[in-house]
């Protein structure tokens, strides 16, 4: 059945991962500029700001991974599917957070000479990034507590 708890939590994760696509991730501040960190590119935080280094690898995955919640919630027929679908959403979104969390900011950002000495603030809609990882953490659980009752209903029989 689709009407399920985890139905719904895929769903809320993978519109939570398409929010967080068109939300900016941080705010870079310098001495000189104040960069706009997003899903898509690095830039100079004005209008039409020039971009300083493309950061879209972030913005493919999060399509991805919302793509993937999304295709999960139709496979409530086959919960070892769906299961092994959402365990992959997991990994995918982890590796997500490191690269928004970690590597960017840290590794690529600190070698651009521009970004010496910089002050990194993330936004309040990262954590639309942190809560799909949590919802899917959730749809897996409830996945596999049906399949258990499914299961001892079997044995039952």
């Amino acid at each position: 059945m689709i009407q399920r708890i985890q139905s719904l939590l895929l769903l809320l994760a993978a519109i939570c991962l398409i929010i967080a696509v068109f939300m900016p991730i941080a705010t870079i501040t310098t001495d000189n500029a104040q960069y706009l960190f997003t899903s898509w590119s690095l830039r100079l935080n004005i209008e039409n700001g020039d971009v300083i280094f493309p950061t879209y690898y972030i913005g493919v995955m999060q399509i991805i991974l919302a793509a993937l919640s999304f295709i999960t919630i139709f496979f409530y027929k086959n919960r070892a599917t769906q299961s092994k679908m959402c365990i992959a959403g997991i990994v995918i979104n982890f590796i997500l957070l490191i690269l928004i969390l970690y590597v960017y900011p840290d590794n690529l950002f600190g070698k651009l000479y521009l970004l010496k000495d910089s002050q990194l603030v993330y936004s309040l809609w990262t954590i639309l990034s942190i809560a799909s990882l949590g919802l899917l953490f959730l749809a897996n659980k409830f996945i596999k507590k049906d399949e258990k009752k499914v299961r001892e209903a079997d044995r039952l029989r």
